[in-house]
C-alpha cells in the first residue's frame, strides 16, 4: 500500500479533516514534531510527500526518501523545497494553483480594514469599559478614495483588485510580468515601476512569490520612500519584507500600521517586537485557510496523488511544476 507522508504536524482536530479526505488504498502518516530531523527519520517510509508547513525539503531529506515518487504541495509556494535535487532525481513536484486565492484575498481585505479602523485597539478598549466614540473615531481612517499598491498580479492579486473595487480606490500594481494592456483596462489598474508605486500609495499589499529576486523587496530604503502614515499588508511571505526595517518604521510612525499574516520566522517568536506594537494586526499565517478551502486543498492534493499512482499523468499535467 503506497504511503503518503505529511511533512508537517497537525493537531488531532485538523488531522481528522485530512484523514476524512484520504483516498482508499493509501496509508497516511504525519510528523510527531514539525522539524527537519523528524522529517529525515520518516522520509524513508514515504512514496509521496504531502508538502505542508515550513520544514525544508532539502537535499538530505530527499536523499533519505529512497521510495519517493512525487511531491505534492498543499498550496503553491515552493520556497522550502529543493527543486534542483528533485529534478536531478526525476521526482516531479505538483502544486495546487489558485486553491486558496479567494480566501487569501478575503483575508487581505480584512487586514486592510482592520488596520485602517484600528480594530484590535477599538475591540480591546470597549471590552475594558472605554467608550470614547469620538476620540476613537478620529483615529480611524477610511478606505474609500485611497491609493492601493499591489506587488504581484497573479490569481490572488487579481482577486484582491476585484474585491477592492466597490470601495472606490485607485489601484496601482507592480509585477515581474506586466499584464496585457487590455487586461489592465478590464481590471481598471495601472502599472508602475516599484519606486514610483511606493511613493504614491496609501496602502501597500504584497502578493508575489518569495524568490531570490523578491527576498526583502521591501527593505529599509523602500520603506523610507513611502509616504508618512502609509500602511503595509502582507499575506504572501514574511521574507518579502525586511522585518527589522518595518518594525523601526512602525515605531517611528512613518508606517502608520501593518496587517501581517506571514513572518520571516514562523511561528512568531515570543520576543518579536511586533507583539508590542499597537498599530499592527497579526494573524498566524491563516489567510489561505478556512474549513472550506482547507478541505478542498487536501482533497485536490490527495486526488493528484491518486491519479499519479494510477499512472494518469495527463490529467494532472497542468499542475506539474517541473
Amino acid at each position: 500500500m503506497p504511503v503518503i507522508l505529511l511533512t508537517n504536524k497537525y493537531s488531532d482536530k485538523v488531522l481528522s479533516v485530512v484523514r476524512n479526505e484520504l483516498p482508499q488504498g493509501f496509508d497516511f502518516i504525519s510528523l510527531h514534531n514539525a522539524d527537519r530531523d523528524t522529517l529525515i527519520k520518516k522520509a524513508g517510509e514515504a512514496n509521496y510527500f504531502l508538502a505542508s508547513g515550513r520544514v525544508s525539503i532539502d537535499k538530505e531529506v530527499i536523499e533519505a526518501a529512497t521510495k519517493l515518487k512525487m511531491v505534492q504541495r498543499t498550496g503553491v509556494g515552493t520556497d522550502t523545497i529543493d527543486l534542483n535535487t528533485l529534478k536531478e532525481k526525476s521526482i516531479p513536484v505538483y502544486v495546487n494553483p489558485g486553491i486558496n486565492s479567494v480566501s487569501v484575498a478575503e483575508h487581505t481585505i480584512l487586514l486592510i480594514l482592520a488596520v485602517l479602523r484600528r480594530l484590535s485597539q477599538v475591540n480591546a478598549g470597549i471590552k475594558a469599559g472605554k467608550w470614547g466614540k469620538n476620540d476613537v473615531g478620529i483615529e480611524c481612517r477610511s478606505l474609500s478614495n485611497k491609493t492601493v499598491g499591489i506587488i504581484g498580479m497573479g490569481n490572488i492579486g487579481k482577486k484582491v483588485v476585484k474585491m477592492l473595487k466597490p470601495f472606490g480606490v485607485k489601484i496601482l500594481y507592480y509585477s515581474r510580468s506586466r499584464l496585457p494592456e487590455i487586461e489592465e483596462k478590464g481590471l481598471l489598474i495601472q502599472y508602475c515601476d516599484l519606486p514610483i508605486l511606493l511613493k504614491q500609495v496609501d496602502i501597500l499589499s504584497l502578493h508575489c512569490p518569495l524568490t531570490h529576486q523578491t527576498k526583502e523587496i521591501i527593505g529599509k530604503s523602500e520603506i523610507a520612500s513611502m509616504q508618512y502614515g502609509a500602511i503595509i499588508i502582507n499575506t504572501a511571505r514574511g521574507s518579502l519584507i525586511n522585518e527589522v526595517a518595518l518594525i523601526e518604521a512602525l515605531k517611528s510612525g512613518h508606517i502608520g500600521g501593518a496587517g501581517l499574516d506571514v513572518f520571516s520566522n514562523e511561528p512568531l517568536g515570543k520576543d518579536n517586537f511586533l507583539l508590542n506594537l499597537d498599530n499592527v494586526i497579526l494573524t498566524p499565517h491563516v489567510g489561505g485557510l478556512t474549513l472550506e478551502t482547507f478541505s478542498k486543498m487536501i482533497r485536490d492534493a490527495f486526488n493528484n496523488i491518486r491519479l499519479f499512482e494510477d499512472g494518469r499523468f495527463n490529467l494532472i499535467e497542468d499542475k506539474k511544476l517541473q
